[in-house]
């Protein structure tokens, strides 16, 4: 069993080509067990006796080992869920992709605030349940298997709290998404869009604000593929190359931009010199290489490439710290919505001021590429045509500089400006609704606080009564004459602060209150880790791994905290009443 469990929770195959023992290439499974039996006496009978044929089961089949990950990985789920159910709001986090053999796979997992009596403070979890295969990608199937997969473990829509998806839309559609039909059915389990997607496609937008952005990672991403293209040319860039070697451009992968720009950002000089031994190389057995090679150092020496080079990482060290801070399992609204403000302000500070410290950077690089750091003149000046009856004239910008800065820094500033605004609306409406319960020591006065608290009841009061808006008030205002002297006092510390001195029965409306708040899912992180799992058990190899042994498998490499904690002597009893005969005598 504990052979079982190491493989899984390590993700690795447990058998090879052959299924006997003492065999070449017989897999781990049967390794560990024939390397056990060198140091354990009894280990080493049974093996002697189960090879002589003396035994009639061994336990050490194919057969015994789904039977085993079987047990393990329901025993871990109902422990899971029966925290899921101490706690009784949840939420619920979905996501898709297709895995090794092209099969839709749906990730689930549920979020709540763990108040199991065997911990020591209260924390939000997020646990994974299940994968799931789906056919349809619809709104409509994939609700239908979320509902099914709820009521197989007795989890109760009713008390779900919020959804987490990406932005995909069959997932967040208005009228025939997966949020709005579970809306209809609960329309207390609210709906935030994935913040680190949303992170995402405001980095996406920002790319195509203007044609030097679309220069600046078109040129990026040559980069990647020239040098990428064979391992001698790898070899001419990684000699030049420190601390950072470039990266490829993803659509899809959070990180991806941020450390393309990075390497360059900070090595220009360094790949410039790759390049041009690159062109010398091949100037005399490949030509369009060497020309490629040549190009791609000429743009690196253009003064505005430099500049686009220095502002867009500036922009996207920002984003990316807010970005990795959403990834936490216990990131709640009060957090996201705090860092998503302190973003929009740095970029609107950036928007005035950054323009002139990017210069000086970029100066600085444009010395170690011996460059003059003035920006190209434009060949022609184009007027803006004017429409029928229009007398002013727009007059054209001549100034290189005050060009670039207009079509591409302010452009790039307001594009990510907007669609930051856009895209977290949602957000931003949800965070005014809780926003009086992100810090108790710095409540409202009594006249607007009993207002906030009565629209909270309206809120949650949809098909019961949860908490009471008037009571909420008087229990908020006599909280905080206890709670410490700080200047931040999270809902987390308020809530262990009411279990601690056990004053859930003075406070039921806050206990209440502060348990949803925190329920809401504000990223998808958690699903998206899932799938990296997903993609270590099955793989290429093991392409035909049966769904229930994939789910297991990822639920013990997942949750491996709770599988080591597993009391083996009752497991142990267990498996052997499934395994043992019954025979009725009369």
């Amino acid at each position: 069993m504990h052979i079982t469990l190491y493989l899984a929770e390590n993700n690795m195959a447990f058998r090879g080509t052959s299924d006997k023992l003492y065999t070449p290439n017989n897999g781990k499974f049967l390794g560990l067990v024939q390397l056990l039996s060198k140091f354990d006496p009894v280990m080493e009978e049974h093996l002697r006796l189960a090879v002589k044929g003396d035994v009639s089961d061994h336990y050490c089949g194919k057969d015994i080992q789904n039977e085993l990950i079987e047990l393990m990985g329901e025993k871990v789920k109902s422990e899971i869920i029966s925290r899921a159910k101490k706690s009784k709001y949840y939420s619920i986090i979905a996501d898709c992709t297709p895995d090794i053999s092209h099969i839709e796979q749906l990730s689930l997992t549920i979020r709540f605030v763990d108040l199991s009596s065997d911990i020591d403070k209260i924390s939000v979890k997020e646990h994974f349940i299940e994968f799931i295969p789906v056919n349809e990608s619809t709104g409509e199937r994939l609700t239908e298997v979320i509902i099914d997969i709820l009521n197989k473990y007795g989890l109760e829509l009713k008390d779900c709290r919020g959804q987490g998806y990406d932005n995909g839309a069959n997932m967040k559609g208005k009228n025939i998404g997966v949020q709005r039909r579970i809306l209809d059915i609960n329309p207390l389990a609210v709906y935030v869009p994935c913040g680190c997607h949303s992170y995402n496609l405001v980095l996406c937008d920002a790319a195509k604000s203007s044609v030097k952005s679309v220069t600046l990672f078109g040129v990026l991403q040559r980069l990647f593929t020239l040098f990428s293209a064979s391992v001698h040319r790898w070899k001419i860039l990684t000699d030049h190359l420190g601390l950072y070697t470039i990266k490829k451009l993803s659509d899809t992968r959070w990180e991806a931009r941020i450390g393309s720009v990075k390497a360059v950002r900070y090595q220009i000089s360094a790949v410039h010199d790759a390049l041009i031994t690159l062109a010398l190389e091949t100037q005399q057995t490949d030509v369009q290489v060497s020309h490629e090679a040549t190009t791609l150092a000429e743009q690196l020496k253009d003064f505005g490439f430099i500049v686009s080079l220095v502002v867009w990482y500036d922009i996207l060290f920002q984003i990316n710290v807010v970005s990795k801070s959403l990834q936490s399992t216990d990131m709640d609204l009060g957090k996201c919505t705090d860092m998503l403000k302190k973003c929009c302000n740095f970029l609107e500070e950036y928007r005035n001021t950054g323009f002139k410290s990017a210069i000086l950077t970029a100066k600085e690089l444009a010395e170690e590429l011996e460059i003059e750091p003035v920006f190209r003149a434009t060949t022609r000046i184009r007027r803006v045509k004017r429409q029928a009856g229009e007398t002013a004239q727009d007059e054209p910008i001549t100034s290189p500089e005050k060009k670039f800065e207009v079509e591409f820094f302010n452009c790039l500033l307001d594009t990510t400006l907007t669609s930051l605004n856009e895209r977290f609306e949602q957000l931003c409406e949800y965070s005014e609704s809780w926003s009086f319960l992100f810090n108790l020591k710095q409540i409202p006065e009594k006249h607007d606080l009993i207002k906030l608290c009565s629209d909270l009841q309206l809120k949650l009061n949809v098909n019961s009564n949860q908490i009471s808006g008037c009571m909420l008030c008087d229990e908020l205002i006599s909280l905080k004459s206890f709670l410490p002297d700080q200047k931040v006092v999270t809902p987390v510390f308020v809530l262990n602060f009411i279990k601690d001195r056990n004053l859930k029965e003075l406070y039921p409306n806050v206990w209440i209150a502060l348990r949803i708040l925190l329920n809401i899912p504000v990223t998808v992180a958690s699903g998206e880790r899932s799938f990296s799992k997903l993609k270590l058990i099955k793989t290429y190899l093991r392409s035909t791994i049966s769904q229930s042994r994939l789910t297991n498998l990822a639920t013990l490499s997942i949750e491996n905290e709770i599988a080591e904690n597993i009391d083996f002597d009752n497991f142990i009893k267990e498996f052997a009443d499934r395994k043992a005969r019954k025979v009725k005598f009369y």
